[in-house]
């Protein structure tokens, strides 16, 4: 069903506030799940919102604090809080001290899922900072060649300041997304053969039974290993679970460098224009109208849904207005 930008938001924010979730709270992760509809990934949009408000409902929590400095290295206890609040929160502190100091490390640990990772490295290209973010969750991709799951799911983040498109690279090692494999199951529509597998570690290409069992990485080995490393940068690392429970103690590392220190920020983002520029004007392959720059559909996508709105699932809109009342 199509509904406005700004009644999807408040549909939001009611839903979560329902919870017991302050307002301010309510409103930040509303505003990451929104971002997530604009930009055209329904797997960590709204859909999110029942997850979200069920677990926040069950668990118990502290504040977020910051639990140990060293030079510019910051770790945080993020007090079992949603994952999004917590990842706001940390990117926030490490673009104000990188924007004094050159640079910011913050490893976290002791919270949850945190969605579209490109988020919050967003935050920092928009204040003309270099962001990067690894996260860590709960078991679903195998190693490759094995079927049972133990690394997460584990995205990758980069945003990158420039003059002309956003640059934003946000990736996960799986080859399928949890999200992903939600739509499905919302829209009963079968996955991709040879990228999961069941409980018994059969191949499946029902959803259902690949979000009970496991997904493989994407790129074969390639994405095994940056799964593999992400889940020791932002597990082990930063004090949070290696392999963790559904939930339970999951970690982000968040990297962000302020350009000036090297070179002078104009200088920078010209550099990077010009080779956005040279990308653009490559030869294209056959089929190939353009070459896009990683951010920049997602972007076109979100202008679009500014100005026409937003086409949610209509028994999804019922579940949240009914769980407002």
């Amino acid at each position: 069903m199509h509904i406005s930008v700004d009644a999807a938001r408040q549909l939001a924010e009611n839903f979560l506030a329902t919870s017991g979730m302050s307002l301010t709270d309510a409103t930040i992760i509303a505003d990451i799940l929104l971002e997530a509809e604009l930009r055209g990934r329904k797997t960590h949009g709204f859909i999110r919102l029942p997850g979200i408000k069920s677990r926040y409902e069950q668990g118990s929590r502290t504040c977020i604090q910051v639990d140990k400095v060293q030079a510019q290295c910051l770790r945080v206890n993020g007090g079992n809080q949603p994952g999004y609040l917590v990842a706001y929160r940390a990117m926030e502190l490490a673009i104000e001290r990188a924007q004094q100091h050159g640079s910011c490390i913050v490893g976290v640990y002791n919270t949850s899922h945190c969605g579209m990772a490109g988020y919050y490295v967003d935050m920092a290209r928009q204040a003309e900072c270099i962001g990067l973010l690894f996260a860590d969750c709960l078991p679903r991709i195998t190693p490759e060649g094995g079927t049972e799951a133990i690394l997460g799911t584990n995205p990758i983040a980069v945003g990158i300041p420039s003059n002309t498109v956003p640059l934003l690279f946000d990736m996960s090692t799986a080859a399928i997304t949890n999200g992903d494999l939600l739509v499905a199951m919302q829209e009963d529509t079968p996955i991709a053969e040879g990228i999961a597998f069941n409980p018994e570690g059969e191949p499946t290409l029902n959803a259902e039974e690949a979000l009970k069992g496991s997904v493989r990485p994407f790129g074969g080995h390639k994405g095994f290993g940056l799964a593999l490393i992400t889940q020791i940068l932002a597990g082990a690392l930063v004090n949070a679970a290696t392999i963790p429970p559904p939930g339970t103690n999951y970690g982000l590392l968040i990297i962000v460098l302020d350009a000036s220190v090297f070179v002078p920020l104009d200088r920078f983002k010209t550099e990077v224009d010009t080779l956005v520029a040279r990308i653009k004007a490559n030869r294209r392959a056959t089929g190939f109208t353009e070459i896009l720059i990683p951010g920049e559909r997602a972007y076109r996508q979100r202008k679009r849904h500014l100005t026409s709105g937003l086409q949610l699932d209509a028994s999804l809109v019922s579940q949240l207005t009914e769980g407002c009342a």
